[in-house]
């Protein structure tokens, strides 16, 4: 079975970014703030991505060091996204990737710097970027990369995707697999619609995430051994090892035609890498694979 690399520390800086909340709170201020105390709101707001219909990604950026700037374990510098619009789906919007960021700011990181166990060779980088693949008034797909230095431990990258509902039933929340999938088929909500109206999508509508994530997973494990076969890919890892590792209802984003693009998660690969191979696929292509 594939190592668990500092499964602990992943699946905490995981369950950091992925906690969603019902309100936003301000991020506190950087080094040596109390826990919980609020931040002056960011000055600059540089915008990456804007939609045809006005939806305006900025990124909100900072750097902070605990527990202090003069005596640091951990560094953190961040780039996370938020919209500019004053409407429910951008407030939503804001609220899943503000939550993570204080979970992190907050608790996480303030934990961690605290707790011999975490301290590894005694400083410890952590930084946290973002891009949008997807904004097209009708979904919104943002990556986020995550890196953490571990000391002789040597480096961890994570890659996280979220796909946003921007004007569909389900605004402002995070989409499935199957649903960025039929999205993409109509506009009708997707526990609406049947196999009479769409027999293009029939397999599809009839199925789940999780059945459209196997077949993905087995139809893609041929090229993860060419991968192998290239010195791409870890050569250690059998058949079991990628049908546990890579997990297809989670690896995946939107990408701006509409296409779910499937990716190799980095620590299948020989050298970690955020240059991941990628695998885009039309609602059509999913449905013949079904």
């Amino acid at each position: 079975m594939v190592e668990k690399r500092a499964a602990g520390l992943a699946l905490l800086l995981a369950l950091a970014l992925l906690l969603g909340g019902c309100g936003a709170s301000a991020s506190p201020a950087p080094t040596e703030a109390p826990i919980g105390t609020e931040a002056p709101p960011a000055v600059a707001e540089p915008v990456v991505s804007v939609s045809a219909g006005g939806l305006a990604v900025a990124a909100q950026e900072g750097e902070i060091y605990f527990p202090s700037e003069e005596q640091w374990s951990y560094h953190f510098v961040y780039s996370y996204p938020h919209l500019l619009g004053e409407d429910y789906v951008s407030a939503a919007i804001n609220d899943t990737y503000q939550m993570a960021l204080d979970e992190m700011l907050q608790l996480v990181l303030p934990m961690f710097a605290n707790a011999d166990t975490m301290q590894f060779d005694g400083q410890n980088e952590v930084s946290h970027d973002f891009y949008v693949t997807c904004n097209n008034d009708r979904l919104l797909s943002i990556v986020q990369n995550r890196r953490q230095t571990m000391g002789e431990e040597g480096v961890t990258l994570a890659i996280e995707p979220l796909t946003f509902d921007v004007s569909g039933e389900y605004q402002g929340d995070t989409l499935t697999l199957r649903g960025c999938i039929l999205a993409d088929v109509g506009d009708t909500p997707v526990d609406e619609m049947t196999v009479e109206a769409y027999p293009q999508a029939a397999k599809l509508i009839a199925g789940s995430s999780e059945s459209i994530s196997e077949a993905v997973a087995q139809h893609l494990y041929p090229e993860f051994v060419k991968l192998q076969e290239a010195g791409i890919a870890r050569g250690d890892v059998d058949e079991e090892d990628f049908l546990w590792e890579f997990a297809p209802a989670a690896n995946f984003y939107v990408d701006e035609e509409g296409r779910v693009v499937f990716f190799f998660p980095p620590a299948l690969l020989a050298e970690p890498s955020f240059d991941v191979p990628t695998f885009p696929f039309t609602a059509a292509e999913l449905e013949n694979l079904l």
